[in-house]
């Protein structure tokens, strides 16, 4: 990040102060002339920039709350993040602007909103930012928003959708958690042992379900055993306490997810998880030696975990697998680093990685391209069109607890491409799927 010098001169500051000028101007035009501009279909882009294998430099969180008349999205960021200009009375601040475009579904030909609206000479808080705006005249239905966020000062930008339920059942757009440890919580993970405040915008839970479930890795891309289907019995009830009018409280010991609930016969509602300390990042043993599975025959697997300490042996798997230190650990960074990436991303009621997205991003790589729909996510390798492409397609798949959970169309047809990429990593040489 950087700094314009204090003692920058009288006719630096001038060209600085025009430039501001400039950019109100055109900020200004941008509010009215998209406001009620039309754009055409999500479905139609690649936004394969949404699994990159690397956090955008103006990273977002994002928390939607459905209130009778409106939806109000609030945006979480880091002031660090945004190029500070300094202006005549010697303050630092930032300029950005937040587009948005409202769609009822990936597919809709057209946005049913839009805007940009134009933030000029803020003051940047310490650490986090928070911005918010609202939409109304929202039906009770899903809709899309696509948000873009763009720092004013330097090409650099971050696009994330944001999915709207105004559903009348209880779900998390409904519910304000906050935790003792971090205040609002804008994501469904918790990062610690941590005391949750609950209140509603709505009907209030009064019970939190307690899930702690080992679920196995993804099958391969071929194969055609169909998963077990989930025991919904939880493994114990959660009274909520009441804090104070209007707002309850329960805390988050032990490792799984926590499904809140109106009533011990609701389906719906809201689900918090908590997968350890140091979730999303492979840091413990475990977390090393597990995400193995995908790359090792079933004798090594087994051996990885022969002995009082495991970790000597994942070092030596990898040892043996490039061949010489230096590429050992080249291959530990892009393994591992394409794991915590998969938690980031497609992390829900299990750990990312082991999803069938985390399976594939982690053997074959981030996408080329990606291409959504209301109920699908098509993923291409290589250059489209080609008879050597790979195409993935997932598909959604209702979920009480989540709203991330997408399965792997599979197909026999895929044993070859998932055979060679697996083979590649175990002599050491791919990086990337080609």
């Amino acid at each position: 990040m950087s700094f314009l010098c204090s003692c920058m001169s009288q006719k630096r500051r001038s060209i600085k102060f025009l430039k501001s000028v400039a950019l109100l101007a055109v900020g200004c035009f941008l509010l009215f002339a998209t406001s009620c501009s039309v754009s055409k279909s999500a479905a139609g882009k690649n936004v394969s920039f949404l699994y990159e294998g690397k956090m955008p430099v103006l990273h977002l969180e994002t928390k939607v709350l459905n209130f009778e008349d409106r939806s109000t999205i609030y945006l979480k960021f880091k002031s660090e993040d945004l190029e500070r200009s300094e202006y005549e009375d010697g303050s630092l601040r930032v300029n950005y602007s937040i587009r948005y475009r409202l769609y009822t579904t990936y597919s809709s030909p057209t946005a049913l909103d839009s805007a940009n609206l134009v933030r000029k000479d803020v003051l940047p808080a310490p650490g986090n930012m928070i911005d918010t705006f609202s939409i109304r005249g929202l039906e009770n239905r899903g809709y899309l928003v696509e948000c873009t966020i763009r720092d004013l000062n330097t090409p650099q930008s971050n696009t994330v959708f944001i999915p709207i339920s105004r559903s009348d059942q209880l779900n998390e757009q409904k519910l304000i958690l906050n935790s003792s440890s971090k205040g609002l919580l804008y994501n469904p993970f918790v990062e610690q042992v941590d005391s949750i405040r609950v209140s509603s915008l709505g009907a209030m839970p009064t019970m939190a379900r307690y899930y702690n479930r080992t679920f196995p890795v993804s099958l391969p891309p071929f194969s055609s055993t169909r998963p077990k289907p989930f025991d919904f019995t939880p493994d114990s009830i959660i009274a909520l306490e009441p804090w104070k009018e209007g707002v309850s409280t329960f805390t988050i010991i032990r490792k799984g997810f926590y499904h809140l609930v109106e009533d011990s016969a609701s389906r719906s509602g809201a689900t918090l998880y908590y997968y350890g300390p140091h979730f999303p990042e492979a840091k413990t043993v475990m977390d090393l030696a597990l995400p193995l599975r995908y790359v090792t025959t079933n004798e090594e697997y087994s051996a990885l975990f022969e002995g009082d300490n495991i970790k000597p042996n994942v070092d030596e798997y990898w040892l043996k697998v490039g061949g010489s230190p230096n590429r050992a650990r080249e291959l530990i960074q892009a393994y591992y680093g394409r794991v915590q990436y998969a938690n980031v991303y497609f992390s829900s009621y299990l750990e990312g990685w082991k999803s069938d997205r985390g399976m594939c991003y982690v053997v074959y790589g981030p996408p080329d391209a990606i291409y959504r729909k209301s109920g699908t996510e098509t993923w291409v390798y290589g250059e489209e069109g080609r008879y050597n492409a790979l195409t993935l397609t997932f598909t959604k798949v209702t979920n009480p607890f989540t709203d991330n959970d997408y399965r792997l169309n599979r197909m026999a047809s895929l044993k070859t491409s998932w055979y060679r990429a697996v083979e590649l990593w175990r002599q050491g040489r791919v990086l990337k799927y080609e």
